[in-house]
């Protein structure tokens, strides 16, 4: 069945005993006297600087058939590729900015595509940067019709794109604490909200909650980010054995 929770979930979990890590507290009060260009710009610069970043992040998934927790390890080269491993090599993805590859041990397949198939599966074309924001905390979509006011702690905005409506908050650092987006006509929406750790005086993401929802079915998937390191090299092995069958994506 070709639906938005297994489009959209197939990028996240391919990107996509744990060690406790501290959450930053980002509370404060919002500035009132800046206007949405400022604080567009303000969330914009607010996205943390590095070259390629490196750690774990541990799944949780809920489909209320189905859980399933899995650690992965997670590398990174911005704005270029992001590798994911789980332990023993089981499965691998690599994701680069024009390709979508993954191959699972337990199967024998493997499946590389470009980005069009987010347009067949979710109704919206994803791109590279978009996945990239979804990580580590930025807007999803852009439009020029975007509306952002200070209130209280936070930054409210709205805005719509892609055939969404979209509904955000901003804390009073300009990162992403909760968004939600909206399809009322194919009844589906997707809300993420956001914690964070401090690495080198910025702000990364510690935990991101995401919640699918398409009429009746509902889908959690949890990431958790640990023991991340900046600016370390990398390396992103990725070879499909011999003999592995190509995966027809039925989501």
């Amino acid at each position: 069945m070709k639906s938005f929770i297994g489009g959209f979930f197939l990028f996240s979990l391919f990107l996509v005993g744990c060690r406790s890590t501290k959450v930053t507290n980002t509370q404060g009060t919002a500035d009132s006297s800046l206007g949405t260009k400022e604080i567009l710009s303000n969330h914009v610069h607010s996205f943390p600087t590095f070259e390629t970043l490196v750690g774990t992040l541990d799944v949780s998934f809920d489909n209320g058939r189905k859980q399933q927790n899995l650690p992965l390890s997670f590398r990174m080269k911005k704005n270029e590729t992001i590798w994911l491993s789980a332990p023993l090599g089981i499965a691998k993805a690599l994701i680069t900015k024009d390709k979508v590859r993954f191959y699972n041990k337990l199967d024998a397949t493997y499946f590389e595509g470009d980005y069009s198939i987010s347009q067949q599966y979710l109704g919206v074309s994803f791109t590279f940067e978009m996945l990239q924001n979804l990580l580590m905390g930025q807007l999803i979509l852009k439009s020029r019709h975007t509306e952002i006011e200070p209130d209280h702690e936070k930054y409210k905005g709205k805005l719509s794109a892609e055939h969404f409506e979209v509904a955000f908050e901003l804390n009073s650092k300009f990162r992403m604490e909760t968004t939600e987006l909206l399809q009322e006509s194919e009844n589906r929406s997707l809300q993420a909200s956001y914690t964070y750790q401090s690495l080198d005086d910025q702000l990364f993401p510690l935990i991101i909650s995401l919640l699918a929802r398409q009429e009746e079915k509902v889908t959690k998937l949890t990431l958790q980010f640990n023991n991340l390191q900046k600016n370390t090299p990398v390396r992103f092995p990725y070879n499909v054995p011999t003999g592995y069958q190509p995966l027809t994506l039925n989501l």
